[in-house]
């Protein structure tokens, strides 16, 4: 089969590896011109319904994976544009577009959020992940929401993923750990090769999981976890000795994020790693089995991946 993938960054390049592998045929619609390993790569914005329609045409799905800053005002202006065009095509071709989402809409509700709960934003990002799922629910495309907490795997970009600043990358090299919150709160974090055989999932059951036209459901997930946990196997793992990971007070970042929005968003979102953060599994594990990476497995595969 033909699926779109509209932007390859951590999550849609993961995508593009799951798809080919499994022998299908994948374009990738995205504004650089880079090659994207398996996938027939069309340069363009999402925003082009022109070009739009024409990678889509044939597709059995699309998986939008479109991003930009760390910025809720840069959030508000880009995304509900591109996704308006995906779905608005998707409709009309009647496919299925799968979304990879956050916890961020459901606010404080993420300290134990069931599928299903709902939407409870308490942030200016989270506000826009509203925003975006309420949008979704309303179009007539059929659309499917896969919701993850907090990404780390072999695609990950390390700027934007707190596993990797915190451990990640300073651990296997022997440097201590930095996190904003408290390192020992139970957090859950999601994998990014789960996330991505998720949405897989979802796409090729779209009718079953999305019978009225919308579905949010919970990616399979490492639940009882911590950056502390995180610290001691990959410490582990890597031969380093351990050392404990350096929490930096929510009030110290608060007194310089006005020099840069990334620094404000994380203020704004520190709440999510000051509590425990869990979700819960969803119709994903009950009904199809699907369960994450076992957290030793899953450094392995990060770690031999960035090995030199």
């Amino acid at each position: 089969m033909k699926y779109l993938v509209t932007g390859a960054g951590q999550i849609g390049t993961q995508i593009v590896r799951h798809l080919a592998d499994a022998g299908h045929r994948v374009v990738v619609l995205r504004r650089s011109h880079q090659e994207v390993e398996g996938a027939e790569v069309q340069v363009g914005d999402v925003s082009d319904r022109d070009l739009l329609a024409r990678a889509m045409r044939d597709a059995a799905a699309v998986f939008h994976c479109v991003h930009t800053s760390y910025d809720a005002d840069a959030w508000r202006k880009v995304l509900p544009e591109r996704e308006r065009a995906v779905m608005d095509l998707a409709a009309e071709a009647n496919i299925p577009v799968v979304f990879p989402e956050s916890v961020y809409g459901f606010g404080s509700g993420a300290q134990d959020l069931a599928e299903g709960d709902a939407l409870a934003p308490r942030s200016p990002m989270g506000q826009v992940r509203a925003e975006l799922l309420a949008a979704r629910r309303e179009h007539e495309a059929t659309t499917l929401s896969v919701v993850a907490s907090d990404l780390w795997g072999p695609t990950a970009a390390p700027s934007t993923s707190v596993a990797h600043l915190a451990v990640m990358v300073p651990r296997p090299r022997g440097k201590a750990g930095y996190a904003l919150g408290k390192p020992r709160v139970q957090h859950t974090v999601t994998y990014i090769p789960d996330l991505a055989a998720s949405m897989m999932v979802a796409a090729e059951n779209a009718a079953e999981l999305a019978p009225d036209g919308d579905a949010i459901l919970h990616a399979p997930s490492i639940t009882e976890c911590s950056l502390e946990e995180l610290n001691r196997v990959v410490s582990e793992e890597a031969g380093v000795r351990r050392r404990a990971i350096r929490a930096v007070p929510v009030g110290v970042v608060r007194a310089v994020a006005w020099t840069h929005p990334m620094l404000r968003e994380l203020v704004n979102q520190s709440y999510l790693w000051t509590r425990p953060v869990l979700m819960r599994p969803g119709t994903l594990s009950r009904r199809y089995g699907l369960e994450p990476t076992p957290l030793r497995s899953a450094v392995r595969e990060i770690l031999s991946s960035t090995a030199p």
